[in-house]
Order: structure tokens, then C-alpha cells, then sequence
């Protein structure tokens, strides 16, 4: 039997979350494609590298993948202390490597969490 993987989203320090501020500028069929696929990797983890892969040459950083309609999105994260995957950036890609300025973009955040007080 599969695990459930908790996802959360990142808050930055001022109350924004990136990854739903993301979302929110995806069309209707976009987005439901995207919570579609975190519902997946939520119920079925250890999740496909379909869906859901460790990135090379990163801090731990993971990444959700998902196509729909010729579109990739990407949103990349890592996994916490407690095993829950903490997503902290999106982006539509539209090369075939993820850009340096997103991966560096997630790192920060992922600092910005790990030193933030409980």
C-alpha cells in the first residue's frame, strides 16, 4: 500500500504563496490539470517520475512536472524535516533545461523556510 504525501505551499514571510499566486494566473483548465496532478502524487507515493522527480545538481530540490495542451508547468520544491513535500515556485517552462534563474529562485526560498522561526 502507497503512503499520502503531504504538499504544502511555502509562505514567504510577508503571507504570500507563490506557487498559489502561480495558479491563480493559469486558465481554469490549466490549474485543475496542475491540482490534478498533485492529487496524484499525493495518493500514489512514491509518486512516477512522471509527475514528481529529484532534480540534479540542486540543493534537494524536487520538481512536479505537468503537460496539458502543449504547455509544461513546473513547480519545484523540496522535502522538509518531516517528510512533507513544501512547494515554493512556479513557472510555465519553455526550455527544455529548467533555468538557473528558477532553480536559484527556489533555493532562496527553501533557505528562507528552513531558517524561519516555528
Amino acid at each position: 500500500m502507497n503512503a499520502v504525501l503531504v504538499i504544502d505551499f511555502f509562505v514567504s514571510p510577508d503571507g504570500n504563496s507563490p506557487v498559489v499566486e502561480y495558479l491563480d494566473g493559469l486558465d481554469a483548465k490549466q490549474a485543475a490539470k496542475v491540482l490534478w496532478t498533485l492529487s496524484a502524487i499525493k495518493l500514489t507515493h512514491p509518486a512516477s517520475s512522471v509527475y514528481l522527480k529529484k532534480m540534479v545538481a540542486t540543493e534537494d530540490l524536487w520538481e512536479v512536472r505537468v503537460i496539458f495542451s502543449g504547455n509544461i508547468f513546473r513547480l519545484l520544491g523540496w522535502m522538509d524535516d518531516m517528510g512533507k513535500l513544501v512547494l515554493a515556485h512556479g513557472f510555465t517552462k519553455k526550455t527544455e533545461k529548467t533555468p538557473l534563474q528558477e532553480i536559484r529562485t527556489t533555493e532562496t526560498r527553501k533557505r528562507i523556510y528552513e531558517n524561519k522561526e516555528p
